[in-house]
């Protein structure tokens, strides 16, 4: 008598190996999504922080003053300063940025051939609030005329209704705060909420 020997798996095999296969995707997806929104808010962060390198590092050599200032469309020849709720709304607007500049004949506005680097600000879900007025000011000593802060956070269940250095962030936000002092020391603080 000839015995017929399967070579194959038996349909419980199949169903316990996709059920342990689904258990570790299960455990993997909160930290991946957290990876990711890490990542988003590193991304504008170290943006920011570059320009405002760029500009203090171009103030000290130069012995001049730099500006930098947000606006809404990086890709013209001669942007506007914007106002920084600009970069609170929701839409995905991949013209906004920060543009580091020499304001010449101090009009407070950005002129041709005073533009030194632009930073696109890349948006997805992340909100950005400033403390201060619109134009940071970095001079030839590399001091700010006022202290600032800059909350990067990517809404969850809240919002930021200010943002200062000494601000109670939410549990319910994830996201980080760029502390800037009046001697130009730039500090990093995050706020990355352990909640799914």
């Amino acid at each position: 008598m000839n015995k017929k020997t399967s070579n194959g798996f038996t349909l419980t095999e199949l169903i316990i190996v996709l059920a342990i296969i689904g258990v570790f995707i299960g455990m993997a997806t909160p930290s991946f999504i957290n990876t990711i929104n890490r990542n988003k808010v590193k991304n504008v962060i170290y943006g920011f922080e570059g320009a405002l390198k760029a500009a203090k590092h171009t103030a000290r050599t130069s012995g001049r003053q730099i500006d930098i200032c947000p606006v809404d469309d990086i890709t013209i020849a001669k942007p506007v300063c914007s106002n920084w709720d600009k970069f609170k709304s929701t839409d995905k607007e991949p013209t906004l940025g920060w543009v580091v500049f020499h304001d010449r004949n101090s009009n407070n506005a950005i002129d041709e051939n005073e533009i030194i680097k632009k930073v696109p600000f890349n948006k997805s879900v992340e909100s950005v609030m400033w403390s201060k007025e619109n134009i940071i000011t970095i001079t030839p000593r590399g001091e700010t005329y006022n202290n600032g802060t800059l909350c990067v956070y990517i809404p969850k269940q809240d919002t930021l209704d200010s943002c200062t250095s000494d601000t109670e962030i939410s549990s319910k936000l994830y996201g980080a705060k760029v502390v800037i002092s009046k001697l130009g020391a730039i500090r990093i603080e995050r706020f990355y909420s352990k909640n799914k």
